[in-house]
């Protein structure tokens, strides 16, 4: 039998569900502040790359829906060109970076993005090998897997929050907290292994396991605003939408992507005021069940 952490991960997201709390309850808001920036909605639009494939406006306009939304904008690996494009649009803008066993190449990024004003960085940590485990290049640069100890360089010379994402265990979210970087991105990056534990299984026990010490974000299969409150109710501060933004994109430019936004956002909102939860900090897990 063949694996499929998507159909995995999807399997497990479907036997999520919310058990509504309707007395004493109030209208509640989406606002929020995630890595030190106030958004609208927790609900960011996560790591793609190659924009201009899906749409000709390419990375500034796709950067034009987040600002609309009033949320940020995580790119996956983007040249600095492309990131200086889409920061100037004015949304709070990340670059996620791959995890080059040049260090120097690492620092670079930091030091570039840094200067930009973005809001953070991230590493793909779990980019380091090819599907037959070896270590991996990217445009003919060695990748390698990150240590606690290079880690902790980057936090320390980061200006911006430091993100590792990836994160798929309890160690490796425990081994980020001790190098004092910001956050992690719980995350199992498109099927690339074919039986990775689902995203929303593990989620509540890293939030356990490293408390407050990290900003814990979350990706992975989350189409809707109903699958966003789950995915916040477990533990995270903020979430990821990713591939259905793509065919949106595609057929209906920022505009359409900055309406499906909303539409989340709403639905969380729905989520929030129908649990008693006036804000996401404020979500008891207790309304989450697995059946």
């Amino acid at each position: 039998m063949n694996g499929n952490s998507d159909e995995i991960l999807r399997s497990y997201l479907d036997r999520l569900t919310i058990e509504y709390r309707y007395l004493e309850t109030t209208e509640a808001t989406t606002a929020c502040t995630v890595f030190g920036k106030e958004l609208d909605t927790p609900i960011m639009l996560g790591g793609l790359a190659h924009y201009e494939k899906l749409n000709p406006g390419g990375g500034p306009l796709y950067a034009e829906a987040a600002k609309a939304a009033g949320t940020a904008i995580w790119t996956g690996f983007t040249f600095d060109n492309e990131i200086e494009e889409i920061a100037a649009v004015g949304a709070p803008a990340a670059r996620i970076i791959k995890p080059f066993a040049d260090k120097e190449l690492v620092f670079k990024a930091i030091e570039h993005d840094a200067k930009l004003g973005c809001c953070a960085i991230a590493m793909d940590i779990d980019y380091a090998y090819t599907k037959a485990g070896r270590y991996d290049d990217f445009f003919e640069k060695p990748l390698a897997s990150p240590t606690r100890a290079t880690l902790e360089e980057f936090a320390k010379y980061s200006e911006l929050p430091f993100f590792a994402k990836g994160v798929l265990s309890v160690k490796d979210a425990e081994i980020c907290a001790e190098a004092g970087i910001a956050g992690i991105v719980v995350s199992q990056h498109q099927n690339m292994f074919p039986w990775n534990v689902p995203t929303l299984k593990v989620l509540p026990e890293i939030r356990k396991a490293v408390g407050d010490s990290l900003t814990i974000l979350c990706d992975s299969c989350l189409d809707t605003g109903y699958e966003c409150f789950k995915a916040l109710a477990l533990g995270a501060d903020g979430v990821f939408t990713v591939r259905p933004m793509m065919t949106i994109f595609r057929e209906k430019g920022a505009e359409g992507v900055a309406e499906r936004l909303s539409q989340m956002t709403d639905e969380l909102r729905s989520c929030l005021s129908r649990t008693g939860s006036p804000d996401i900090r404020h979500i008891d897990p207790g309304v989450i069940h697995f059946i």
